[in-house]
């Protein structure tokens, strides 16, 4: 997730328990009759939810909700190398652990986020990377910060985040930054390759935004996939992150013409962050429900694997930091909770919950 995608929005104006019903025998029949239920529809795709550790350990809902509702958990901090590795020499792993044993006593994936991010500001990266200025020296920070954190989760988190955000902000190029500059344009390869190595059985993605909004971006995305896939490179899925807004219109066919594009290149494909805030302009919920309802349509009529929602209760959304309003434009003029995700702020659920579980549940 990276505030990068405000300058986009600027441009742009728990499945059920099959169970079975047994007739008891007549006393007139010579033999027993049985009829069973039909059995209950099972979801089609994950649902996912990005949460924290603190809020999943306090009296917060939230890990009751996601307990209950949800099939895989993505951390939304905890394991990227701001916290795991805040110095050269510190590993940091309270909240991540937590977070995995969670999942592991919840019965429910877990989607590690992430290993090679390269915002330069906020959670990207801690300083010490980026002052490890010597490219040898960096590579092999990278290469051992990878293999130290999927070998330390090794068959306990099911996929990763490998690479988060390649793509520059506005456009199909590669993002020029600090692992492009020393890694080379093969950053990525390495990447994956080193992940392939820590362990064998996790799934390695691709996570990137605003691909929705930008078909240049989209187009770039699939060439990418293209590239690595034919080179024989370890990689099993594309993330589409899918921040939306009311006040930048999804064209229609956007999310699903491109998961239908990179399905067929051989990777399965996920919509990782989504959420949806109320437009500044028009703050209709219906609206909302519509653009929920959308989303999911087009993530399961092409063959979407999971969705994930960016948060778990319109409480802790990211969207409502003041910190976030002030770098995103669109948001600066929210003088109201933005409420962008599928329970409410006391955990209940809302119209959207129903609409996503009613298209992940189709058959």
């Amino acid at each position: 997730m990276s505030l990068l995608v405000s300058s986009v929005l600027a441009l742009s104006s728990c499945s059920t328990d099959r169970t079975a019903a047994t007739a008891p025998p007549t006393t007139t029949a010579t033999t027993a009759t049985t009829t069973s239920a039909a059995p209950a529809p099972q979801r089609v795709a994950r649902l996912g939810a990005a949460v924290s550790a603190e809020r999943l350990a306090s009296a917060e809902p939230d890990a009751e909700l996601v307990a209950r509702h949800f099939d895989s958990v993505t951390p939304e901090n905890a394991m990227k190398w701001s916290t795991t590795r805040p110095s050269a020499t510190t590993w940091n792993w309270v909240g991540a652990d937590a977070i995995v044993e969670f999942a592991e006593r919840s019965g429910l994936d877990v989607r590690g986020h992430t290993l090679v991010w390269g915002q330069p500001s906020g959670n990207g990266m801690p300083p010490w990377l980026k002052e490890t200025l010597n490219p040898a020296d960096f590579t092999a920070a990278v290469l051992d910060g990878i293999d130290t954190q999927v070998t330390r989760y090794r068959g306990r988190v099911q996929r990763w985040d490998v690479v988060n955000e390649p793509f520059e902000a506005l456009s199909g190029e590669l993002q020029k930054n600090v692992f492009f500059e020393r890694m080379g344009p093969d950053y990525i390869e390495q990447a994956l390759r080193a992940a392939r190595a820590a362990d064998p059985d996790a799934e390695l993605w691709i996570n990137e935004n605003a691909t929705e909004y930008l078909p240049a971006k989209a187009d770039a995305l699939v060439e990418l996939v293209r590239g690595l896939k034919g080179r024989g490179v370890p990689l099993d899925g594309v993330g589409l992150q899918t921040h939306l807004f009311l006040d930048a219109p999804l064209p229609a066919g956007a999310i699903a013409d491109l998961i239908g594009g990179l399905r067929e290149l051989g990777v399965d494909v996920a919509l990782t962050e989504v959420d949806v805030p109320g437009g500044s302009a028009n703050r209709d919920p219906t609206a909302q429900q519509a653009l929920w309802k959308q989303v999911a349509d087009e993530c399961v009529a092409a063959g979407c694997v999971e969705l994930t929602t960016w948060g778990v209760t319109d409480a802790s959304t990211w969207l409502d930091s003041p910190t976030v309003r002030a770098g995103i434009p669109f948001l600066e003029s929210f003088t109201v909770p933005t409420r962008p995700l599928l329970f409410d702020e006391s955990g209940q659920a809302k119209p959207a919950f129903d609409i996503i579980e009613e298209a992940l549940t189709r058959r």
